[in-house]
């Protein structure tokens, strides 16, 4: 028996039908000499695929008796140097692409996926840190877990403002990823570089299920952290106020203040029962003037604005750059009754457009910015009183109602 080293990468799984198949392929080894009478072996590995070397006797009558049938191509075309060509090598020559028993290469969109997937097996492993949390994270429950049993303590600071993991689950979270935390022997009255406590935040999240838990787990409900306010107090001009009414300590509102809550209330409501799609929009509020009124104060003639449904709007309310050059007056009953001014653009909260509509009333507006914030601005009797990005944390200076 003799031996000849051959390597092999077959390029092409052949290119004829009947050499396809799923399960085996058919290549052509190109030898640089005849092995020698006998036995040889074929020898093959894939380490790759994890495939290890394996040998194959084979007989070399066959091959060297198909040799005898070959023919020269090219006579008279010299031989390679054999000083420049190592003895007992191969050549492939097919080279038309990968063979078809391999795995195609993936696509982008396959590759992307894989990636995804190795994001989501990676993201549930246990581990002994906050990194990486955003703040759609807080709330999902299985993750704060897998952190837990990772070792991630449940009191660590884990952003700059001394903000806690429950701080966070009570902000962007949910219930139940308070109740993890909680579980975890976490401190409930714990409070951030801001002086709040995770009751603090349910409560402005007005979450029913949270703040049972948090108040469950001996959270401090009364001392305040934004004076006079304290969570409890915040809860008292919220729908949950029945959860902290009978409590021990637990304070009232002044009358005044329940009725000004009633109040927004009712102007909450009535601006709400229609869904509406603020990006972009301007609107304002004009207290006891009507429709007509609020025209001519804009430059206009009622005669020529006549009312009109939305499907019958004398733009396209897709064009943008139409759109701002239309106003709507909408007249409101009651007392004191007015009127609402509304644009996909910025025109009702405009202080120009505010001092008109104002004379002898007050009027608000309101902008929400497509690129970020929400704006408003205060008229009363002609002139500008006040102007605020809505939302925000309240100043120091601010009245205590704010």
């Amino acid at each position: 028996m003799t031996s000849q080293a051959v390597g092999l990468m077959p390029l092409d799984a052949g290119g004829h039908a009947s050499h396809r198949s799923l399960f085996r392929t058919a290549v052509d080894l190109y030898a640089a000499e005849l092995p020698p009478s006998g036995e040889t072996q074929l020898v093959v590995e894939w380490p790759d695929e994890g495939m290890g070397e394996t040998r194959t006797l084979i007989d070399t009558a066959a091959i060297r008796a198909a040799a005898e049938q070959a023919f020269e191509v090219w006579p008279g075309l010299e031989p390679p140097d054999p000083a420049g060509q190592p003895s007992g090598t191969f050549t492939v020559l097919e080279m038309s692409g990968p063979p078809s028993f391999l795995a195609p290469p993936l696509s982008p969109r396959q590759l992307e996926e894989r990636r995804r997937e190795e994001e989501a097996r990676r993201r549930y492993l246990p581990r002994a840190d906050w990194t990486g949390m955003g703040y759609r994270d807080w709330g999902d429950a299985a993750l704060i877990r897998a952190r837990l049993d990772g070792g991630a303590s449940p009191d660590a600071p884990v952003q700059q403002g001394g903000a806690r993991p429950l701080h966070l689950a009570a902000s962007w979270g949910k219930a139940e990823t308070v109740a993890a935390l909680l579980a975890h022997g976490v401190e409930a009255d714990a409070h951030d570089g801001e002086g709040h406590t995770a009751l603090w935040y349910a409560a402005c999240a007005v979450d029913e299920d949270m703040v049972r838990a948090l108040i469950e787990a001996g959270a401090d409900v009364w001392t305040p952290q934004e004076e006079p306010w304290s969570p409890g107090r915040l809860l008292l001009t919220t729908p949950l106020a029945p959860l902290v009414t009978e409590l021990p300590g637990a304070v009232s509102l002044p009358a005044e203040e329940v009725a000004a809550l009633r109040a927004a209330d009712a102007l909450i409501a009535a601006f709400s029962e229609q869904g509406l799609w603020t990006e972009g929009l301007g609107i304002a509020f004009v207290a006891g003037v009507g429709e007509d009124e609020v025209v001519r104060r804009l430059g206009g003639d009622p005669a020529l604005c006549p009312a009109v449904d939305e499907e019958d709007m004398p733009f396209d309310p897709m064009d943008y750059d139409a759109s701002l050059r239309y106003v709507g007056v909408t007249g409101v009953d009651g007392s004191p009754g007015g009127c609402v001014i509304v644009q996909d653009g910025y025109m009702p909260s405009d202080e120009a457009l505010l001092r008109a509509v104002s004379a002898g009333t007050s009027a608000y507006g309101v902008y929400f910015n497509p690129k970020g914030g929400t704006f408003g601005a205060l008229a009363r009797d002609g002139g500008i009183v006040a102007s605020e990005e809505i939302g925000l944390s309240p100043q120091a200076t601010d009245p205590a109602a704010y």
